[in-house]
């Protein structure tokens, strides 16, 4: 099926550079292949990287030209255009023709490849596993789940699932922790919180392929106003001053902005529920035995049980962080120790530090208060 080994990312996202345009995830696909190529290379694979970078380096690194593309698809290259094309579930020739020289004879292991990058990939007959940063954020290091479109790797991937009982009792250790810390600012009983998001996140990618903001749901906010005795809002921390779920909350005076550790928020018994377009604090606030709401889809499906079939992909499996360990890829890549268990992962925080992502972890792993 393969002869080598291709990392990648989602390699149709811009990012704005002062006056040009940028890969917004060269540091994702860099990061992968420097997480998977111990355990690549005991299998006796070199990792290979398409991306587009601009400090690629002669040897194994291969450049995906994206402006090129957005040219020969006729769109400007631009977020707007992005979310579009990332939006589609239907590859156009363009990016197949990119994508079949590269990707000939590799598995494809990309970081959060676009589903339009998926079915470029399905219809190249191309192997790929699909490596997904996980909504569970507080377990001991940060999880991820993989998808492939190989029968035969999902049999290995699913073996070693992390499940719902792990992130539960990482939960209520923290919710334990929780109560020798300092206590946030007194809150009554019925309190509902509202979490914000990164306005140009896929994940805000409506399906008219502009981006979603809480300010259409301004009606369903009042609601939760007029439900329960106090409404909080956690803008995202990398929102930004201009964000424009934050402006449309603050034309409801009654919801009061919050800036405590959302993880400290969730501990608090006041806290019923947690409310929000579709942040991944949805999925945390279950485990912490809280009601959520989500007012878009999700972007992922972490519930469902899809198989691999007909070359497209199962339902994403969330994995501790043995998916880095040379024990997994043997099981993958060779069959090897498939049946013998639970494979080991790496430590606490191995993951975390090496994303250099706390997303407020760190606030809890504090000395207590």
């Amino acid at each position: 099926m393969f002869s080598r080994i291709l990392i990648t990312a989602d390699v149709l996202r811009p990012f704005p550079r002062e006056r040009e345009w940028e890969s917004a995830t060269w540091k994702n696909a860099r990061w992968l292949r420097h997480m998977l190529a111990p355990a690549l290379r005991h299998c006796g694979h070199e990792p290979e990287l398409l991306s587009w970078d601009e400090r690629l380096q002669p040897g194994r690194e291969t450049w995906f030209d994206t402006p090129m593309l957005y040219r020969r698809l006729g769109r400007e290259l631009t977020l707007e255009s992005w979310a579009t094309l990332a939006r589609s579930t239907t590859a156009p020739q363009a990016l197949i023709d990119a994508l079949e020289a590269p990707c000939r004879d590799a598995l494809v292991v990309g970081y959060e490849m676009p589903e339009v990058m998926i079915d470029a990939l399905t219809r190249l007959n191309r192997p790929f596993v699909d490596i997904i940063l996980h909504p569970w954020r507080f377990l001991p290091d940060l999880v991820f789940a993989l998808r492939t479109n190989v029968p035969a790797f999902e049999h290995v991937i699913r073996a070693q699932r992390l499940t719902d009982r792990a992130a539960a009792t990482q939960a209520e250790r923290i919710q334990a922790k929780a109560a020798w810390m300092k206590p946030v600012a007194p809150m009554p009983p019925g309190t509902v919180l509202v979490v914000g998001q990164v306005s140009s996140d896929r994940a805000m990618v409506g399906t008219d392929g502009g981006f979603v903001t809480l300010a259409q749901h301004l009606p369903r906010l009042h609601e939760l106003c007029c439900e329960h005795p106090l409404v909080l809002y956690r803008a995202h921390p990398y929102a930004g001053d201009q964000d424009p779920s934050a402006q449309a909350v603050a034309r409801l005076p009654a919801i009061r902005p919050t800036t405590e550790n959302f993880y400290q928020l969730l501990s608090q018994p006041e806290l019923e529920g947690v409310v929000a377009l579709n942040s991944s604090c949805l999925v945390e606030a279950r485990a912490f035995g809280r009601w959520s709401e989500n007012l878009v889809p999700f972007l992922y499906d972490f519930d469902a049980n899809q198989p691999a079939r007909d070359g497209a992909p199962g339902s994403p499996v969330p994995l501790s962080g043995c998916w880095i360990e040379p024990c997994f890829w043997q099981a993958l890549l060779k069959g090897e120790s498939a049946g013998t268990g639970v494979f080991a992962d790496p430590g606490p925080n191995v993951l975390r530090r090496s994303m250099n992502a706390d997303w407020g972890y760190g606030f809890i792993e504090q000395v207590c208060a």
